[in-house]
């Protein structure tokens, strides 16, 4: 029989060595719940008492290697997280020119929420050595400036997009944001990446050479030709080409198609390469049915797009679907509501429709942002010129040209005030300039056809038109709404050429 002093000893040994165990467990909990490992906190807790999450801003991320030449690289895992987030529909992000500006001039968390109309901000830092990286990643509800979450990730550089997913994963769960179907397959994995590949597309678009974009997007897209990402940044950048146009469009829409095609053939639901299928289709290939389904592809495949949204709201200005194209621009500026080139973009969509107030008010506010921005002088002073108040619509034209480096596009625009402000010899002056440089350099053709218009020569302004139509100008498809040519439309030319542009029957008058 056993001891009773024994079997006492015994017992009171195993009671302190089980309270022992559940101390040390409690310990382990306790740092597994403070630090979050592998989010247990939101899992333990379900996310009990965090907010709705509807919107969300993506803060500019910290450098931590305090190596600035490694800024491009940490731009880049910001940018691309950005991309991953706007392709889901449960939230809306704000594009990073309206965020740009908070890394400069850092504002309280909830100041940063109401100027921006958010609920939450996702905020980083990177740290990278080698092939390695560090990602730190955290979700703070804005307004009361709580932390809702926060994980550090170390992977090799291969597995970066991997990464993100996790990433966009817990930002999803943490924000109650429930993934469709589509979204989660896409974000499902594997996505793996060749690291020098995407370390070239990262210094590409975000290494400050846009001299060399172009070539190192190439050498990206060589180095890894499986991976969508090079071929679908490739397009957007040749595309870039034709907005305030610098080449003639058959060196640059055909390049953008091409490339925007490989990368859906790589990966359909890439979030730039079925805008550009959209705005190749549209301005070049004049297929507006196809425009349409790609337009509505992109704004689906990312609901947070800013670019989706608004180059599908020129579409619609181009067709004539006003009501439509105002909830787009909506959209758009929900989307960058501090961004100012996007503001200027708006005034342009408001003298479309002939509302020069508003066009001029947003000019107004997109100059008052503080960064240059010649489209807010343009659009400023055309607003003023369909007004009649030509000596506030040339000073402004002046001030885009010589912010504009005595760009095309702004010295038309120059040209037509001159003429349709009465000052002929200016305008020929300016006329005669353009035709000299045709010589040497690219000038879209419709911009001398809009000077010709100024200066009351029809017959020498459609036979400038008729250039266009030969050369696919990039403005010629927005011609209909381009009040600087009005005085076109009563002649049977205008609708010829509608008609020869494959217009709809209601979109040819």
């Amino acid at each position: 029989m056993d001891n009773p002093t024994k079997m006492a000893g015994r017992s009171a040994f195993s009671g302190r060595w089980i309270l022992a165990l559940a101390g040390a467990l409690v310990v382990v909990i306790a740092l597994a719940v403070g630090l979050n490992v592998g989010g247990v906190r939101e899992r333990i807790f379900g996310g009990i008492g965090a907010p709705r999450i509807n919107s969300i801003a993506v803060l500019p991320f910290e450098n931590l290697s305090d190596d600035p030449a490694q800024d491009y690289f940490v731009e880049g895992m910001m940018q691309m997280l950005v991309r991953d987030l706007q392709q889901v529909g449960a939230f809306r992000v704000i594009a990073p020119p309206s965020v740009a500006k908070y890394k400069k001039a850092p504002k309280p968390l909830p100041e940063i929420a109401q100027e921006l109309g958010i609920d939450a901000v996702a905020t980083g830092s990177v740290l990278r050595s080698g092939d390695r990286v560090r990602l730190t990643a955290n979700l703070i509800h804005a307004p009361t400036n709580r932390q809702l979450w926060g994980h550090t990730y170390e992977r090799d550089l291969g597995d970066v997009l991997n990464m993100q997913s996790e990433v966009l994963r817990a930002v999803a769960r943490v924000s109650k944001a429930k993934l469709t179907p589509q979204e989660d397959a896409t974000f499902s994995g594997p996505r793996p990446v060749n690291p020098q590949a995407h370390d070239a597309l990262f210094r590409a678009m975000w290494g400050g050479n846009p001299a060399k974009t172009l070539e190192i997007l190439k050498q990206a897209s060589e180095l890894d030709p499986k991976q969508a990402n090079p071929y679908d940044y490739l397009g957007g950048m040749y595309f870039m080409r034709n907005m305030y146009p610098t080449f003639p469009p058959g060196d640059t829409y055909p390049k953008a198609k091409e490339a925007a095609q490989k990368a859906v053939s790589l990966d359909p639901t890439v979030p730039i390469s079925h805008r550009i299928l959209a705005s190749v289709a549209l301005e070049y290939d004049w297929n507006y049915l196809e425009a349409d389904n790609e337009f509505r592809r992109a704004v689906e495949l990312t609901p947070s797009g800013l670019w989706a949204h608004h180059m599908y709201a020129h579409y619609l200005l181009s067709m004539g679907r006003m009501e439509e194209a105002r909830a787009e621009s909506q959209n758009t500026l929900e989307l960058d509501p501090a961004g100012s080139a996007t503001i200027a973009c708006m005034s342009w969509h408001d003298i479309a429709e002939g509302n020069y107030e508003r066009a001029e008010k947003r000019a107004s506010q997109a100059l008052s942002l503080g960064a240059p921005d010649q489209l807010a002088r343009l659009t400023l002073g055309w607003s003023y010129l369909e007004r009649g108040r030509f000596d506030q619509a040339i000073p402004e034209f002046q001030k885009a040209v010589v912010g504009w480096q005595n760009a095309v596009f702004p010295t038309a625009a120059l040209g037509h005030a001159y003429a349709v402000a009465g000052k002929v010899d200016a305008a020929r002056e300016v006329l005669n300039g353009l035709l000299a440089r045709s010589k040497t350099e690219y000038v879209s053709p419709y911009e001398i056809a809009v000077i010709y218009a100024g200066l009351g020569d029809k017959d020498r302004a459609f036979e400038w038109l008729e250039k266009a139509y030969q050369d696919r100008s990039s403005l010629l498809v927005y011609f209909r709404m381009d009040p600087r040519i009005w005085s076109l439309r009563s002649d049977a030319r205008f609708k010829d050429l509608l008609g020869r542009m494959s217009f709809p029957p209601d979109r040819q008058d």
